[in-house]
């Protein structure tokens, strides 16, 4: 069964609610890279709880699949596993990588499946790993 973790960004805590990122740009690279540009909303974290709005970049590397959806419309599909209380989360026990047909120069362990909430989106991601900057 598949089961919905938040991720606990460093300096920031755990990132939840609605108005928490915004996002102003999505590339894709070249090189299997997904990055967001956009700002968090520091008045929400669990760290700051500051009224002031903090620029960001997350880069996910050695992407092999994402897809976006508008966030209403993703809410009103059914989502399985336990309830989403993060706005960044990794979802083990994915249904959508076990069935991913995976390249053979990529080890399918070293893959995680990451759900990522915005203001406007949902982005699913099948990614190595990811990093942050501030």
């Amino acid at each position: 069964m598949e089961n919905i973790v938040g991720v606990e960004v460093p300096g920031l805590g755990i990132l939840s609610g609605r108005d928490y990122i915004h996002i102003d740009r999505v590339v894709q690279d070249s090189s299997d890279g997904l990055e967001f540009k956009g700002e968090i909303n520091g008045y929400l974290t669990e760290k700051i709880n500051e009224e002031k709005w903090i620029p960001f970049t997350l880069t996910f590397h050695r992407v092999i699949a994402f897809f976006s959806c508008e966030l209403d419309t993703y809410l009103n599909m059914y989502i399985s596993g336990n309830a989403i209380n993060s706005d960044l989360n990794i979802v083990e026990d994915s249904k959508w990588l076990e069935s991913m047909p995976v390249r053979a120069d990529y080890d399918r362990s070293e893959l995680k499946h990451y759900l990522l909430f915005t203001y406007d989106n949902v982005y699913n991601i099948i990614a190595a790993s990811f990093d942050i900057s501030f």
